[in-house]
This record gives structure tokens, sequence and C-alpha cells, in this order.
């Protein structure tokens, strides 16, 4: 081999080493693009997913008002966590604390009520319930006859629609409420908020805030207290 060939035979090797390094790199741009656009639609979709799940949630709480009685701004602001198959719900219901305090305090005071269905299988499906019946702007209607009229934890799916019935709810929007489960996600939202309030069992009272004993006479005095009187 002469000189010139050896020479020539080196420079092309040289050229083919930096060609096949050039082609390496871009492969590896490539295989670094390919992985950042993967990145990016599964952030998106991630992204999407949960947004759409929120606007379900969103949704549906636009459907109803709170399950609130009195001012939206009252000074003083009452929230029971309670179960339609809670025995102590239902007693304390019977007992006509809210009525009094609101026939006491009038608009200085607002009750709302929300769901922490922990006492039944089917509590989380009566919650449900109860939110198609205030779709129908009829919840505290439908409230307060579970717990006056009906036998203690009878709530079946026949059952609540027998109550629904028994008010005079339109029955066929009813039915289809509940079938879409709607609801579901906004009466998980309340047992999340009962749990982050320190609620550990039903009902559970709050007053402004804080947890409240649940007697006519302790929610009375701490209700003085906040309005100064």
């Amino acid at each position: 081999m002469t000189e010139n060939q050896a020479s020539t035979k080196r420079t092309n090797s040289k050229q083919k080493r930096l060609e096949a390094q050039s082609q390496a790199r871009r492969l590896r741009r490539i295989r670094i693009l390919g992985v950042v656009g993967i990145v990016i639609v599964v952030g998106a979709a991630l992204l999407f997913w949960r947004n759409l799940g929120h606007d379900t949630v969103d949704e549906a709480t636009a459907l109803v008002a709170p399950n609130r009685i009195g001012p939206e701004n009252a000074p003083v602001q009452i929230v029971e966590f309670g179960d339609f198959g809670c025995h102590a719900c239902r007693t304390w219901h019977n007992a006509g604390i809210k009525d009094q305090l609101l026939a006491d305090f009038g608009e200085q005071i607002s009750v709302e009520f929300r769901h922490f269905p922990v006492i039944t299988r089917q509590s989380p499906l009566a919650a449900e319930a109860a939110q198609c019946a205030a779709e129908q702007g009829a919840f505290w209607v439908y409230h307060d006859y579970i717990y006056e009229w009906t036998l203690e934890g009878a709530l079946s799916r026949s059952d609540l629609e027998l109550y629904a019935q028994a008010i005079e709810l339109d029955q066929e929007a009813f039915s289809s409420c509940l079938d879409s489960g709607r609801f579901r996600e906004l009466v998980q939202r309340d047992w999340q908020a009962a749990q982050d309030a320190g609620a550990r069992g039903t009902p559970t009272f709050l007053i402004n805030g804080e947890q409240a004993f649940p007697s006519y006479e302790s929610m009375s005095a701490t209700i003085q207290e906040i309005l100064g009187s």
C-alpha cells in the first residue's frame, strides 16, 4: 500500500467515525425529545382528568344551594355533620334544638347540614338521595321526613324512593338523579371536610369552625359569647 493510499484510508476511517458520532448524537436528541414529548402528553392528560373530576364536583355543587337555614353571612355559622342512619342525629333533631336556636337568635345564626355517612352501609346512598331532593328544592323536607316519620335505619333504595314519593317529589327525576350518581363526589367531599374538622362520629357540630357540645344550653351559651351578649 502506497503512502497516499494509507492516507486516504485514514481519512475515510476518520470520516466514518465522525459520521457515526454525528448519527449517535442525532439519535440521542430524538430519544430525549421523545421522552420530553411523552412527559408533556402524560402531564396534560393527568391535568385534564384532574380538572374534569373537579368540574364534576363543582357542577354538582352548582345544582343545589348549601343545605342551610339562615343568612349566608350570619355572624354565627353552625354546621352539623350528620348521617341519616344515625340514632343520635335523629334524637337531636327530634329534640327541637335547631328550631329553638333559630327561634331565639333569628338572623344572627345560620345552620347548615353536611353529610358524614359513616353509620350504616346505606348511609352514603341516603346522603345522595337527600341531595337529589335538594335538587328539587326539598332538602329540609326530605331530611325532616326521614328523621320524623320513618323507621330508623330504613334506607334502602326502595325506601328512599318511597320517601321521595311521600313528599311528592318528581319520582322520575329523583330516580334518574340517584341512578346518575352525580352527587356522590359532593357527599365524599363533605365526608372529607368532616374528617379534616376532626369529626369522629355523628352528629358533630361546629360553631364558627370550632367543635361544640350539642346541648341547647351549651350551644346557646357559645352563640351568646360570640355575639357578645
